[in-house]
């Protein structure tokens, strides 16, 4: 039902039997199909825009058909069409909407739920999916983001921003906030904090706090924080970094990089190495409980283990041990992370 390509395939049956195109009598070229469609009274003049694609599986042909609606749905004809079938003749009425949810199509006597009407409706007029959800979408796309004096805007959608709110910085003095134990992995632990917002037209959808990494080098927003531990009243709690894969945070943290340089690269690298990126908030719970289960393991893993850190000098020892004791922690959990997934599938 989004505003994203469709396709139809031929020659495979409803049960995923591969029947091939090839001996299809009412099998249609490209030039064929598309003279087809455009001959037909469709409301407003505007017919789906479609392609052809042909592969060979298994020695039989297989064409798929592709359809771009072009931000035009839904599509509808302005005068009824009747069409023999066999013995009996069918109509598509004017004014029908049709669609095809997983492996059920609207019934040509009838038309699109009420439902799916108005979602087809939204798309039309731009208003589905929301601006939040299109923001989630289009910050995948960094090639389509362009630079200006305060940050990005989209290309395609001039309305979706991207702004550095040096004000909120200052204001909330983010000069003078300390490094976090992830900056001391980097080849230089100075770091400088920054403030974005993520807007369409003047409303902020989304903002967060960021993170300049290895003297500028590198940015990144600044990973959701984590804790493990065995009951509220333990001295030994795991505390950790992480992002989930598919939100808005993680995919504002895979917009900022940029891949000018292998520097960048390398300063990106370092700090993936400190933080879990999990699949969802299902695997982070079952994950964590996971680590609680084996608690007494992980401990004694993070106390072996010989991750060092650099920068450190100037600090205090009580400083440079929790430094070094979240690297570690989080060296053993992203190890059993990997394991955690082998066990589970």
């Amino acid at each position: 039902m989004l505003n994203n390509e469709a396709y139809l395939i031929l020659g495979v049956s409803d049960k995923g039997d591969l029947l091939g195109v090839d001996n299809d009598p009412n099998r249609k070229t490209q030039e064929e199909l598309i003279s087809f469609i455009s001959g037909k009274k469709f409301a407003r003049g505007r017919y789906p825009h479609i392609s052809i694609v042909t592969f060979i599986y298994e020695q039989k042909e297989i064409d798929v058909i592709v359809i771009n609606p072009k931000q035009y749905a839904p599509y509808y004809l302005e005068k009824s069409l009747t069409a023999k079938k066999g013995n009996k003749n069918k109509t598509v009425y004017a004014g029908s909407i049709y669609t095809r949810v997983e492996d059920k199509n609207t019934p040509i006597d009838a038309t699109a739920s009420p439902l799916d009407t108005e979602i087809l409706w939204k798309i039309h007029f731009g208003l589905y999916p929301s601006p939040l959800k299109r923001l989630e979408k289009y910050l995948l796309n960094y090639e389509k983001w362009m630079k200006n004096s305060t940050g990005y805007f989209y290309s395609e959608a001039p309305e979706y921003i991207v702004y550095e709110n040096e004000e909120v910085a200052e204001k909330e003095d983010y000069f003078n906030l300390i490094s976090p134990f992830y900056a001391y992995k980097q080849t230089n632990s100075n770091t400088l904090y920054s403030y974005y917002e993520f807007k369409y037209h003047s409303t902020v959808l989304y903002s967060r706090q960021c993170i300049s990494l290895d003297s500028g080098i590198y940015t990144t927003p600044v990973p959701e924080p984590g804790a493990i531990n065995f009951n509220m009243h333990r001295d030994d709690t795991i505390y950790y970094r992480y992002f989930i894969e598919g939100t808005m945070l993680y995919n504002i943290h895979l917009f900022m990089y940029k891949g000018d340089s292998m520097e960048e690269k390398f300063a990106m690298d370092k700090f993936v190495e400190c933080v879990l990126i999990y699949k969802s908030s299902v695997e982070k719970e079952i994950f964590e409980n996971y680590i609680l289960d084996n608690w007494d393991k992980v401990n004694q893993s993070i106390n072996e283990n010989k991750a060092h850190v650099f920068g450190t000098e100037h600090l205090s020892q009580l400083a440079k041990e929790d430094i070094t004791k979240k690297v570690k922690s989080v060296k053993v959990l992203k190890d059993e992370l990997e394991n955690f997934r082998k066990i589970i599938g």
